[in-house]
């Protein structure tokens, strides 16, 4: 042999190892498939071996793009669900007002984006609690407002998330103003809502301290202010004919990670370990939804 074709070979053998060092190396960071679990599933979703997954784009730390790659909470919870129930995960990245009515229309099986459950979510779809959170609004530091409760929406303009339940306390808030009544604005985004705040066209925004939190790692001309609600938030469940084993594979999953380690390093990971959930709850129709402090 030669010594030209010894060092192809040798450069062959040394990508090959490299190759196989990094797929072991990915395959160690997903977490392997628990075949009690798996066995909950309902058998359509078995043998097709597919999860179908929305992400709500909702931006750090939960949901965001970075060049190609979709990161954050979010989608490595979403990874690591259906790496324990041996299946893909066929991830979406969608509008937020978009995940419950793609439940609706079977375009996926569940969906992330920190559901609040209430009696009206619970009309259309299943959940499966495996977080907890607190909203926030988001506000410019440089300015003298800094409300910290509902109460100091009165006469001013302020937003939220299209779809979100901060959205529907403000509009709940905004009726009980004895004097001034509020603006309240929707956004499709986190984007568009900061956009809104530091043009002047709202007072503040009403978000998830986990995404207060980043955009003020982003954009230090921002403050936080307040702790307005607060409780269990949840993946949602398209409710069909299997929605009872699909929760129960889905809590089953999300146990498994809490008791495993492997949650809380998703959540150390993106800094949202301040809402780390001890265990995972099932909400289906006819359920009493948790008592928020909205």
């Amino acid at each position: 042999m030669n010594f030209n074709r010894r060092n192809a070979l040798r450069t062959i053998i040394v990508a090959g190892a490299s190759a196989m060092a990094m797929m072991m190396a990915q395959a160690q960071e997903s977490p392997k498939k628990v075949d009690s679990v798996a066995a909950l599933l309902p058998k359509s979703i078995q043998d097709g071996g597919v999860l179908r997954i929305a992400v709500p784009d909702v931006g750090k730390p939960l949901a965001y793009k970075e060049g190609p790659d979709l990161r954050g909470m979010d989608p490595q919870l979403a990874n690591a669900v259906a790496g324990v129930l041996g299946l893909k995960p066929e991830v979406s990245l969608i509008p937020f007002a978009a995940a419950l009515t793609g439940l609706q229309a079977n375009k996926y099986d569940i969906s992330y984006g920190e559901f609040y459950v209430t009696a009206e979510r619970l009309k259309v779809a299943d959940f499966v609690t495996n977080w907890q959170d607190y909203s926030s609004f988001l506000v410019a530091k440089a300015k003298d407002y800094k409300p910290t409760t509902l109460k100091d929406i009165c006469g001013r303009t302020v937003g939220a998330m299209a779809g979100s339940a901060e959205l529907e306390t403000l509009n709940k808030a905004s009726k009980s103003c004895s004097g001034a009544a509020s603006t309240v604005s929707a956004f499709p985004s986190v984007s568009n809502a900061i956009l809104a705040l530091n043009s002047g066209r709202v007072d503040g925004v009403l978000i998830n301290r986990g995404g207060a939190q980043e955009a003020i790692h982003l954009d230090n001309s921002l403050d936080a202010s307040g702790e307005i609600g607060g409780g269990p938030t949840a993946t949602a469940v398209a409710r069909t004919e299997n929605s009872d084993k699909l929760l129960a594979a889905i809590k089953a999953a999300y146990d498994h990670l809490i008791e495993s380690g492997e949650y809380a390093k998703i959540l150390e990971k993106n800094d949202t370990a301040y809402g780390a959930a001890k265990t995972a709850v099932i909400y289906k129709e006819g359920s009493t939804p948790p008592k928020y402090g909205f």
